[in-house]
């Protein structure tokens, strides 16, 4: 946050003093909010926590906490597929060359986050249990031009191990899934014979020169294959909410969901669990058993 949002756009206004501080901040505030209002809902928070952990009984804190001004993060309608739009787009990314159809199906059956699909190994499914276990995330790094010292050094990604295991979770996975992972092992090994030497080892969602896709790639795929066939654009994220939409309809107990979809927080959880059900006319029969904390 400090390198990558602050550093680059603090304003021109010199280093301020004790009374000036709310003018300095909601100066980089309005900076931020103008390339993206959603980044500066996180800088407001980011911020916010900052002042609040150094209040004390210093009065002069409270009132810099009372005096930034307020940016909220704006809420991305939800694209949700109808069945026939659904199977539109299975077949044309089934199809199309760029082979990205196992990377859209985790997302989409399994509920994964772009990050976690990109840092699955091949041993990271079960084929007996038919699970997948989910254990870290592939990462954007910055590199020391862009500020910021990464420990993979020059490297633009790296993976990253969530913190503890009991930060893993274990996931169903369609059988059929297991046939298209098969197939993508015989597509990397013959990257492998291409590029040897260079080509990542023991990595499942292999680009065509030996390294690991990245979700911009995947993202610009997906518009590209959406436009074609004709159907709203949608991203990785949406995927992974349509597969909330089915699992609501199948599972009605919030901690399980909570669970599978890689959520800790209750409230927010049975927030989007409406959002989702209302346009589907689910949320009348939405019936949800809540964890004991409610």
């Amino acid at each position: 946050m400090i390198f990558s949002v602050i550093e680059p756009n603090l304003p021109a206004m010199g280093l301020p003093v004790e009374k000036t501080y709310a003018i300095f901040l909601n100066a980089l505030l309005e900076r931020v909010s103008i390339k993206s209002e959603n980044t500066a809902a996180s800088l407001h928070r980011f911020l916010r926590i900052l002042i609040t952990n150094g209040l004390g009984n210093k009065i002069g804190n409270l009132w810099l906490f009372l005096d930034l001004k307020n940016y909220s993060a704006i809420e991305k309608e939800l694209i949700l597929y109808t069945p026939e739009q659904l199977s539109c787009f299975l077949s044309a990314a089934k199809n199309d060359t760029a082979s990205h159809y196992l990377e859209f199906a985790l997302a989409l059956y399994c509920g994964l986050k772009a990050g976690e699909i990109l840092n699955l190994k091949y041993d990271s499914f079960d084929l007996r249990a038919g699970t997948v276990t989910v254990t870290g995330m592939h990462i954007r790094n910055y590199s020391t031009n862009e500020h910021y010292e990464s420990k993979a050094g020059q490297e633009k990604y790296s993976n990253r191990k969530l913190r503890g295991e009991s930060n893993y979770r274990t996931l169903p996975v369609p059988d059929f899934l297991f046939d298209e992972i098969k197939c993508r092992k015989s597509q990397n090994e013959r990257i492998h014979k291409k590029y040897p030497g260079l080509a990542e080892k023991d990595v499942l969602c292999l680009g065509p020169y030996g390294k690991t896709k990245t979700l911009p790639a995947l993202n610009t795929r997906l518009k590209k294959i959406t436009q074609a066939a004709g159907l709203p654009g949608i991203t990785m994220g949406d995927l992974r909410y349509m597969y909330l939409a089915s699992l609501i309809k199948e599972e009605k107990h919030i901690k399980r969901i909570m669970e599978l979809f890689g959520y800790t927080n209750p409230s927010r959880m049975l927030t989007l669990c409406q959002q989702i059900a209302e346009p589907q006319g689910e949320l009348s029969t939405m019936k949800f058993i809540l964890p004991v904390m409610f």
